[in-house]
């Protein structure tokens, strides 16, 4: 099973080669994603969806918007795990 690190390294990895533009390499891990972040909704979703299918989880649709930070997307990616 995959740690909340490994989950939040990866996160920064896909949003890096996915949304250059956007993303800010200087992003903590409890700052929210759409604004500190540089990351749209649309993006967001990208991510999201990279990581349910890479660490074998399904985040139900009500949970999508909890994830707003690395720490809490982490957090439902461990929890929803399979």
């Amino acid at each position: 099973m995959a740690t909340a690190e490994e989950i939040k390294a990866r996160a920064r990895e896909i949003m890096a080669q996915d949304l250059p533009e956007d993303y800010n390499p200087d992003l903590k891990d409890d700052e929210p994603l759409i604004v500190e972040g540089g990351v749209d909704s649309l993006g967001f979703i990208q991510v999201l969806t990279k990581l349910e299918v890479e660490f074998n989880a399904h985040v139900p649709d009500e949970e999508w918007w909890d994830a707003q930070s690395l720490d809490a997307l982490a957090e439902v990616i461990l929890r929803n795990q399979h």
